[in-house]
């Protein structure tokens, strides 16, 4: 049955610098299939009413490999950020009421099942806001999640923004997020890029959730290869490994 309140945003623009390939990072083959054609499967298996694509680098051939699926693209012309992919879509769901739940294109290992859990908890404490983390002891260059004494939610600090301390916390950001739409676009407009980066974070719209007296909800999961981001040839190489099983 599909789910009339909910709308996917994968965001799917990226180069893949790291990856030593002129293909674009979404359209990389793991097991036989581009990345992003696990991403969409996954998206699909949800029910939603919409789905958008937002794509950027080579988006023609994005666009091309993936035309006969029910979906929609949304170009980000300039490479500024997560946050600001994210803000192409406002035109399109102009008209859309309900949550929407934001998906990386390079994720071809997260599971229907978590994503789910994630949904059902947004829906069961009427969330503004929710985030999927990985609570982990391994390394990893993902955003930290900081919390307060009390163990709620503050903020994300990306890698290479992070104090010695923060890059201690053993709870990581999956790039996963569920919004209320309402909030989504508000928080977006919000956000700036005073950052190392220079880019419109997306993980600023949790602060800005936070600061708006919307607590941010978090589903948390220990799978760190459900959560595994394809930036490098040895992602590449794992990832192939866990989905030729």
């Amino acid at each position: 049955m599909q789910e009339h309140d909910l709308a996917v945003i994968i965001l799917a623009a990226g180069k893949g610098t790291r990856m030593k390939t002129s293909l674009a990072k979404v359209l990389i083959p793991v097991a036989g299939k581009p990345t992003l054609e696990y991403v969409l499967d996954v998206a699909e298996r949800l029910n939603p009413s919409r789905t958008i694509v937002v794509v950027g680098h080579q988006a023609d051939r994005v666009q091309e490999m993936f035309a006969n699926r029910d979906i929609e693209f949304v170009l980000q012309e300039e490479q500024l950020g997560t946050g600001h992919a994210a803000r192409q879509t406002e035109t399109a769901l102009a008209d859309f009421q309900g949550n929407i739940l934001i998906l990386c294109g390079d994720m071809p290992c997260i599971k229907t099942e978590t994503l789910e859990q994630l949904l059902n908890q947004h829906k069961g404490k009427a969330a503004k806001c929710s985030v999927l983390t990985l609570k982990s002891k391994g390394r990893h260059d993902f955003g930290r999640i900081i919390r307060d004494a009390q163990g709620g939610f503050l903020r994300i600090v990306e890698q290479r923004d992070a104090t010695d301390a923060e890059k201690r916390v053993d709870e990581f950001n999956s790039g996963v997020y569920c919004f209320d739409k309402s909030l989504f676009f508000k928080a977006l407009s919000s956000i700036g890029n005073s950052n190392v980066q220079e880019e419109f974070y997306l993980t600023d719209t949790l602060e800005y959730s936070m600061k708006s007296g919307f607590p941010v909800a978090s589903v948390q999961t220990e799978d760190t290869d459900e959560i595994l981001g394809i930036n490098s040839p040895d992602d590449l190489k794992r990832a192939e490994q866990l989905l030729d099983n």
